[in-house]
């Protein structure tokens, strides 16, 4: 994470079983992280390679773990290992079984999606339900516990040049946190879990800092989530987002009930 980088915002909405996960937020500290799988952008998280690649340097690299990882294999059985695992392989063929084996790593993570910032009014109307849902603020800088775990994505033009031959991790590192320019107003980070992959993670609760109610979230839902704020134990701020006059922009103030 950026060293001056304090907050990081997570929108959400009350609608359906949506309405329940929120609320164990407040109630249980938990975040739910989800499968990229599940992404609505099509081009996020798809591992993809260029079609030019050494076959030589992949035979190399293949050697040099062969000998790490079986050390009792003397040399014409370290080369015989290679030509069994790449040499009689069709370059593509063995190109499209290794972006599957990646794609399958890749859906096999959890991320949490996080916003450097709460007042975009796109993601405002597209991910709390048309300013009726809420934006949660959470403390995030270098040295916080989970949240400082957060990376930024990289918006770009074109699909990334990952070499084939570089370290697993770093290539699902990369595929996860590059996005199509289009999404940057998002100005997303992402906490990547490779252990356990999708599902509840519990977090500090004294890094939920605040809550923004929507500019058109209705009365009752505000009752509702001042009262879930309320049965906390750590403290947080309540605010409120409401249309400013005359810009296309929001102005958000401590709500005042």
């Amino acid at each position: 994470m950026s060293e001056n980088r304090q907050f990081l915002y997570r929108y959400r909405h009350l609608n359906g079983q949506h309405r329940d996960w929120t609320k164990r937020i407040f109630t249980e500290s938990v975040l739910r992280f989800a499968n990229p799988s599940t992404f609505n952008d099509p081009f996020d998280c798809k591992v993809h390679y260029l079609s030019s690649f050494s076959v030589e340097e992949l035979r190399r690299q293949h050697l040099d773990r062969i000998k790490r990882r079986m050390p009792d294999l003397n040399r014409k059985q370290r080369r015989a290992k290679v030509t069994q695992d790449i040499g009689a392989m069709e370059p593509k063929k063995f190109l499209r079984q290794v972006t599957d084996g990646l794609q399958n790593a890749v859906n096999g993570v959890g991320v949490l999606s996080l916003s450097a910032t709460d007042r975009n009014i796109l993601l405002w109307s597209h991910y709390a339900e048309g300013h009726t849902g809420l934006c949660l603020k959470f403390l995030a800088t270098d040295q916080t516990p989970f949240f400082g775990r957060a990376l930024p994505v990289n918006y770009v033009t074109s699909y990334p040049e990952i070499p084939i031959t570089s370290p697993a991790d770093k290539q699902i590192e990369a595929f996860l946190l590059t996005k199509a320019i289009d999404w940057r107003y998002e100005e997303e980070y992402r906490i990547i879990d490779h252990d356990h992959g999708a599902g509840d993670k519990a977090f500090p609760a004294e890094l939920l800092v605040g809550v923004i109610l929507g500019a058109r979230m209705t009365p009752n839902d505000k009752t509702a989530v001042v009262e879930w704020v309320s049965k906390r134990e750590c403290h947080m701020e309540v605010l409120e987002a409401s249309v400013a006059s005359g810009s296309f922009s929001l102005e958000i103030r401590p709500y005042e009930g």
